[in-house]
């Protein structure tokens, strides 16, 4: 009805041309508004991106810093381990040498106590043996040597009584080596005990060692984890980042050129 009274054109009219450029300047301000807005999308999506980024580096850190922490009690530990072994099996050591020497000794002793029985038991005999040849002589010649036989009777006499004297001479060296026997039995004894208490602390030393290493190696596979996770956190931003960058960068050209067509169609 407009054209035909020959007035003018209404932008809201689809027939006009004037509603062509309006259209398309609206959406062309559309547009742009959609660009600025993924633009400060993206501008914020980047600064979370590097927030995380800085998080993760200050946990990736974190972590090694643990990790090289995780293996110095590591090592420290397995080193005091190790010397506790160490010292466990020089006692170890130490007592079984002394077990050794008791031995020798015992033996010593029981050697000393063979041929201290073996000197008794020959002098008893010996003295058993001039004994009944004394007396045998003596029973051959009473007759014929009265006045002698008092005489050999006092000498046999002394002789039986020295013959006693060295036999309580022998009885108590006897008891003298069955004393340092039984001293270097119990010797032996207390120092096979000792031999075993310090074999015992030894395995017990083993066994703390691999506890403690056990121990540090599971806490530095711990800490070696939570690094690698930290620097996969660290590689998520970037990725994150290059998606944020590209979007924009598409729309923003169609925009620009949309609107530099609006003054030559004019």
């Amino acid at each position: 009805m407009a054209r035909h009274r020959g007035g003018s054109a209404d932008p809201g009219d689809p027939g006009q041309q004037g509603f062509a450029f309006w259209r398309r300047g609206q959406r062309a301000e559309a547009e742009a508004r959609e660009a600025r807005a993924a633009t400060a999308q993206a501008q914020a999506r980047l600064a979370e991106a590097r927030e995380a980024q800085t998080a993760a580096e200050q946990e990736a850190r974190t972590a090694r810093e643990q990790a090289a922490a995780a293996r110095q009690e590591r090592d420290e530990a397995v080193a005091a381990a190790q010397s506790r072994a160490a010292e466990a099996e020089s006692r170890a050591g130490e007592a079984g040498q002394d077990a050794a020497r008791a031995r020798d000794v015992a033996e010593s002793a029981r050697a000393e106590l063979d041929l201290a029985r073996r000197a008794g038991q020959e002098q008893v005999a010996q003295a058993r043996r001039d004994a009944e040849r004394d007396q045998a002589e003596l029973r051959a010649g009473l007759e014929a040597q009265g006045a002698a036989a008092e005489e050999t009777r006092t000498g046999l006499q002394a002789r039986a009584e020295r013959a006693e004297a060295e036999a309580r001479e022998a009885r108590a060296a006897t008891a003298q080596a069955q004393a340092r026997l039984a001293e270097a039995r119990e010797a032996q004894t207390a120092a096979e005990q000792e031999a075993r208490t310090a074999r015992e602390q030894a395995a017990a030393a083993r066994q703390e060692r691999d506890e403690a290493v056990a121990a540090v190696q599971s806490r530095a596979a711990e800490a070696e984890s939570r690094a690698s996770e930290a620097g996969a956190e660290l590689q998520r931003p970037g990725a994150d980042r290059d998606e944020a960058g590209g979007q924009p960068a598409r729309q923003q050209p169609q925009s620009t050129t949309r609107r530099s067509r609006h003054p030559r169609q004019r």
